[in-house]
């Protein structure tokens, strides 16, 4: 059960929708600062006046780390998720949810200032300027969290009810300041598409979709339908299904069907399918009218786990896959499970190369999960497949708060990816998936690796054994050509004579090295 904590400024609420909060959901509350006041045998202000802010931070955040495991509702100061790794941390393991009011209402609510230290003892002009400041120092913090309540305008059961709906909610936080966006994921959440799209973009709704011709999915329609009923116009744009189509042609595609239609900077782009779709979809986004907001509802496991989410957009070209693109976030991703059901198997089991490939990157425990679950996952069972999802969303959120654009840890998300673009460019996009492509990819990485002294046989033989109980292909020299390796020479990560090639060790231990590609050629030849 995950702790929830109530964030937000002064004057929010945090303390009465608590109390309210906990009845509510039958948890124990816990106000922050009293506890700190405890802890510290004096008040809060007097912290501040004897031993100054830092010290009074330092044991804010002690006491909310020590409520992780509790369970409990927690009201934080206003301040205290200002700390950026204590921020991230109750991101990772709790539910955070931000409390606004309109600046007047909080004005009105805090009176006096009395008992506040950073107000206090200031004239009301004063108070406001102040309070106007750190609305304005803490956005960023305030807006990286799970969801956000305004309670000027909403009575405290209200602020309750909603919060409490979200007590079971699977929602990752990518956390980028105030580009933060949240993936949502389990079954039916597509219905909030409205919702996610009146608060991204106000104007018309591009809808990217693809369609196969020999499997026609519902889904395109269904999320149109739920737009139009929600007052939006859609602008339909359907693009030939297969990545042999993921090229500037199918950009372009885009770009005349929304100028067309005559949209506006106020426009969003959504895109609806899987990860072709999606790349195309955000590299249009983000060139249409130099940049529209970006919504994704994702379609398959593998741009759930994958394209969805992290912002990066592209194309391919002649010379290899991906070599043009950008870095877009979306404002929203919403994985709803139930859209797997009309997937093939195949293409489902497809999309558990990228979960293999983040769980290797997470640790152990990711593996370990992810083997016990392996027979669930195959059959496609539900919770096993929300849960390697959640898994994969997160680590994936973690690396790219910390490495946005791929300047240095990001990188290692290219496990298997290096000869998996080869061999996918080899077979000219049919008759491989990119999911069984990373697979064969991944068992390539770990021959490098053990020539490079990297990788030892028992994480060779486990990943190996994983991706088969999965469905996976792992003979990779059936597939292997000279074309293929001949590929990498073109990979992103090219650097003068190098490849910047990602290497796996033991879960948890993975490594990026310089490589020639003589070397990578011979190791994975065998």
């Amino acid at each position: 059960m995950r702790t929830i904590y109530l964030s937000g400024p002064m004057g929010a609420g945090k303390s009465t929708v608590a109390v309210a909060l906990g009845r509510r959901l039958q948890r124990p509350v816990i106000d922050l600062d009293q506890r700190i006041e405890a802890q510290a045998g004096m008040s809060i202000a007097r912290i501040f006046a004897e031993r100054g802010e830092g010290a009074f931070r330092g044991l804010e955040a002690e006491l909310a780390r020590a409520t992780i495991t509790e369970g409990a509702v927690v009201a934080l100061g206003g301040g205290a998720l200002t700390n950026d790794a204590l921020r991230h941390d109750l991101l990772e393991a709790g539910l955070v949810v931000t409390l606004r009011a309109d600046p007047e209402v909080l004005l009105q609510r805090i009176g006096d200032g009395g008992g506040r230290p950073l107000l206090a003892g200031l004239e009301v002009a004063q108070r406001r300027a102040r309070l106007l400041a750190l609305l304005e120092a803490r956005a960023c913090a305030y807006a990286e969290c799970h969801a956000e309540v305004d309670t000027g305008d909403t009575s405290v059961d209200e602020a309750v009810e909603q919060i409490a709906t979200l007590a079971s909610d699977v929602r990752v936080v990518v956390p980028l300041g105030l580009r933060t966006y949240r993936v949502e994921i389990g079954r039916g959440v597509r219905a909030r598409v409205a919702e996610r799209a009146r608060a991204a973009a106000k104007g018309d709704v591009v809808l990217v979709h693809d369609v196969a011709a020999d499997n026609p999915r519902p889904w395109p329609r269904d999320v149109a339908e739920r737009l139009t009923q929600a007052g939006r116009r859609c602008v339909s744009v359907r693009l030939e299904d297969g990545e042999r189509h993921k090229h500037v042609g199918s950009v372009e595609t885009i770009w005349d069907a929304a100028l067309d239609a005559g949209v506006d900077r106020h426009a969003l782009v959504l895109g609806v399918g899987g990860g072709v779709v999606g790349d195309l979809t955000g590299f249009a986004a983000s060139t249409l009218l130099r940049g529209v907001a970006l919504g994704q509802v994702p379609t398959t496991l593998l741009s759930m786990v994958d394209s969805s989410v992290g912002g990066k957009t592209g194309f391919n070209r002649p010379r290899g896959k991906n070599l043009v693109g950008t870095f877009y976030q979306p404002s929203f991703v919403l994985c709803d499970v139930e859209t797997l059901s009309t997937l093939e198997d195949a293409e489902r089991v497809s999309g558990l190369a990228e979960v293999v490939k983040s769980a290797w990157l997470d640790g152990e425990d990711a593996v370990a999960r992810l083997e016990a679950d392996a027979a669930a996952l195959r059959a496609g069972e539900e919770g096993a497949t929300i849960r390697a999802i959640e898994m994969s969303v997160r680590l994936k959120a973690r690396i790219v708060r910390q490495d946005e654009r791929e300047g240095g840890k990001r990188m290692w998300l290219n496990l298997g990816h290096t000869v998996g673009h080869g061999l996918e460019a080899a077979h000219h996009y049919v008759g491989l998936r990119h999911g069984e492509a990373v697979a064969l990819g991944m068992i390539a990485a770990l021959r490098v690796g053990v020539a490079q002294g990297r990788t030892e046989a028992d994480s060779v033989a486990r990943l190996t054994q994983l991706l088969h109980a999965l469905g996976l292909p792992v003979d990779l020299d059936e597939r292997l050509s000279e074309e293929a390796l001949d590929f990498i020479e073109s990979d992103k990560k090219k650097s003068g004579s190098s490849v910047r090639f990602v290497v796996p060790g033991r879960p948890g231990d993975t490594c990026v090295l310089p490589l020639s590609l003589g070397a990578i050629k011979t190791a994975v030849r065998g």
